[in-house]
This record gives C-alpha cells, sequence and structure tokens, in this order.
C-alpha cells in the first residue's frame, strides 16, 4: 500500500507543476499578446492622427483640386459631380472619362460582333446603327452611375449632418468656440467616416482662411448635396446680422434637425403601403384567382365528362 501512496502523492505534485507552469507561460504569452496589441493601436492611432493631419493641412492636393473646381464657380460641372461621388483628385476627370470611352468601345464592338455571329444576313449598315445606339446608350449610363453615386453617398452625408450638429452642440455647450468645436468635430469624424470628416475639414480651413463660417457651409452644401446645411448657413448668417446667440440658433436648429428626421420616418411609414399596393395586386390577385376558379373549372369538367348521350 506505501509504494501506491507514494506514487499518488508523485503524480499529484507532477500534475501540479505541469498546471503551475501552463499557467505562468499562458499569462505570460497573454501579456505578451496584450503588449502587442496595445503597440499596434498606438501605430494605428499615429497613423490616423498623420492621416488627419495632412487632412488639415493647406498643401493637401485634394483640398487644392477643390478650390481650383471652386473657381470655375460651375456646381454642376463634372468636376463638382465627381468631388459629390467622392472622387477627389486632380485625375478623376480623365480617369472618368477613359472608363467611359472604353466602355463605350467596348459595347459597341460586342455588339457588332454578337449581330454578325447570330445573323449573318443583316446589312452591316443596320448593324452599325445598332451598335452605335446601345454604344450611346452605355455612354450615357455610366454619366447616370455617377450622378446615382453622387445621390447615395448624399443620402449617407444627410443621415450624419444630425449627428455633426449634436456633436457641434456639445462642443460648444463646453466652452469651445465654433471654429474650434468645428474643427474637433471634423477631426473625429475623420476617425470613423472620413468622407464626411474630410468635407468638415475643408469647412475648418475655409474658416482658418478667414472665410465667413455661413459662406463655409454654403460651400459645404454645394460639395455635398445637403440642404440642410444650407439652411444653417441661413440661420448663422442672420444670427450674425441681428447679434442672437449661436448656441440658442445651434440648438434651435438642431431640435428641428430631430424633428424634420422623425418626419421623414413618418413619411416612409406612410408611403409603404403604397408601395406595397403594386405587388400585392401583381403577385397575390391571380394566386388567389386561381384558388377560386380552379375549383369551379374542375367541378364544369367533371360535369361535362358524366353528360352521355341521350336516349
Amino acid at each position: 500500500m506505501q509504494p501506491i501512496n507514494d506514487i499518488l502523492i508523485l503524480a499529484a505534485i507532477f500534475v501540479a507543476v505541469v498546471l503551475l507552469c501552463f499557467t505562468i507561460l499562458t499569462a505570460i504569452g497573454r501579456s505578451r499578446q496584450i503588449a502587442r496589441n496595445l503597440e499596434r493601436s498606438a501605430d494605428i492611432a499615429e497613423r490616423a492622427d498623420a492621416r488627419i493631419d495632412a487632412a488639415f493641412a493647406n498643401e493637401n492636393p485634394f483640398i487644392g483640386h477643390y478650390y481650383e473646381v471652386m473657381r470655375k464657380n460651375d456646381p454642376e460641372g463634372l468636376d463638382m459631380r465627381l468631388i459629390r461621388a467622392g472622387f477627389l483628385g486632380r485625375n478623376a476627370r480623365r480617369v472618368y472619362n477613359i472608363i467611359r470611352l472604353i466602355l463605350t468601345a467596348v459595347c459597341f464592338v460586342a455588339t457588332w460582333l454578337t449581330i454578325r455571329s447570330l445573323a449573318p444576313g443583316v446589312v452591316p449598315t443596320m448593324i452599325g446603327v445598332f451598335s452605335a445606339l446601345v454604344a450611346g446608350t452605355v455612354f450615357i449610363m455610366v454619366n447616370a452611375v455617377l450622378d446615382r453615386l453622387a445621390r447615395r453617398r448624399t443620402v449617407e452625408f444627410r443621415r450624419l449632418f444630425p449627428d455633426f450638429m449634436d456633436l457641434l452642440i456639445v462642443c460648444v455647450d463646453a466652452g469651445l468656440s465654433i471654429e474650434a468645436a468645428i474643427d474637433r468635430v471634423a477631426r473625429e469624424f475623420m476617425r470613423t467616416k472620413p468622407a464626411f470628416g474630410f468635407h468638415l475639414s475643408i469647412i475648418s480651413l475655409e474658416v482658418r482662411a478667414g472665410r465667413p463660417l455661413h459662406e463655409a457651409l454654403n460651400n459645404f452644401s454645394v460639395r455635398v448635396g445637403v440642404e440642410e446645411a444650407r439652411t444653417l448657413s441661413t440661420m448663422f448668417r442672420q444670427s450674425q446680422e441681428l447679434g442672437a446667440s449661436i448656441v440658442k440658433t445651434l440648438r434651435v436648429f438642431g431640435q428641428e434637425m430631430r424633428e424634420l428626421r422623425l418626419i421623414r420616418a413618418e413619411e416612409l411609414a406612410n408611403a409603404l403601403p403604397v408601395k406595397m399596393l403594386l405587388p400585392l395586386a401583381g403577385f397575390l390577385f391571380p394566386v388567389n384567382l386561381v384558388i377560386v376558379l380552379v375549383p369551379v373549372m374542375i367541378q364544369i369538367l367533371r360535369l361535362f365528362s358524366n353528360i352521355g348521350p341521350g336516349g
């Protein structure tokens, strides 16, 4: 019995030592992983800060290109539409034209070859006319796709604008000036929503350069297509002319933005039954009609099949 007890004691000591070593190694590995995660987070934060500082720099090429577009004073021009769609580079116009021409040429050649292979007897003039129509349609559709991208980004910015107002009110209530508050909010949005934060950074740079705040907001409205920014610009201008408090103006406009968001949600909810009417009529009505008429038709067919000749 004594050797068995000694073996059990030694086994228990061995298991305890193994568990202790495993716990120590796990703790060391976890601490190293935490240290690596902290270093990685610090590197990511440093890169984000460098990107934000580069966005607020005066020699930013995107901002320089935007100022060149603004000097043309063409809000509906191709350059401004590209900026509104999110293409901010100087080569955006050139790349857009190249892509449009390539797609047009490819569609023209593909349509020509398809018709020649499927219908060899068609006159080449007719093939050329039809291919030109298809290529022209593609040429116009590329422009429509650009406008759709711009509208989608406008909708996204319109949803973010109330959040911008709330953060701006918080910063102003904390004691910051309106210029410093816009700068602070723009930097915060650069971390989470870089596209929206970039346009806010342009507002901050314009105000820093001496442009009035209402003009900077008006340019922001033209740049992103958000009409609420134009309304805020008008309110700022009126408050400056009348000597009203900017904080009260922001509070009133923020409350109006929240009410407007609820009104838009109610409009979408009220329009839903009307939008569902056509799909319901198109898909459910034929099914119900079949369910009602098929049994009747079966009974009629059985009745006629059971009718025999007279006599």
